[in-house]
């Protein structure tokens, strides 16, 4: 589901199927909420594996720890959760860290609201793998994929190239 256009309604009137589901991606999909999510979690019991990245938030957008308060009050089982960009605080990490008990790899690049305050740096450092808000890809290129020496390898750039950010499609 990816980067589609599902609603909250969607999932509600398709619970049902989502039963025997362990691995969901509803990255940037923007118009799932809370609600939706909470719906997923209330009927997605064998859920492992969450990924919930959203493109980074404006300067101007608050935080809101309701997404990552709404994943562990009904995803306690999960196992890998990335959240890229989430813009919860440590509220919300200690909600996670707290009641995902089984949580063994934790992605939450981008996730500037966060201070770390108290033992949560150290409680996410436990994790198997962690990835804090400020990590880089190319700080460990084995999970980008990439040695790095591919790139850009056949493809010509030149300076002032447009970035797909750039671009006003309106």
């Amino acid at each position: 589901m990816r980067m589609s256009e599902v609603t909250d309604w969607m999932v509600s009137f398709y619970d049902i199927s989502f039963a025997n589901l362990t691995f969901l991606d509803i990255s940037s999909c923007l118009q799932i909420t809370c609600k939706g999510l909470a719906v997923f979690g209330n009927n997605c019991k064998s859920l492992v594996h969450l990924k919930r990245n959203i493109p980074p938030p404006q300067p101007s957008e608050p935080s809101d720890d309701g997404e990552a308060i709404v994943i562990a009050d009904t995803m306690p089982g999960l196992q890998q959760l990335e959240m890229g960009y989430g813009r919860f605080t440590d509220i919300g990490l200690n909600a996670l860290l707290t009641k995902c008990k089984n949580l063994t790899h934790l992605d939450i690049l981008g996730c500037w609201s966060l201070k770390f305050e108290g033992d949560l740096e150290e409680r996410c450092e436990r994790l198997a793998e962690f990835k804090g808000p400020w990590d880089d890809d190319y700080e460990n290129p084995d999970l980008s994929g990439s040695d790095g020496d591919d790139v850009d390898e056949g493809v010509e750039t030149f300076p002032g190239d447009l970035e797909f950010s750039d671009l006003d499609f309106d």
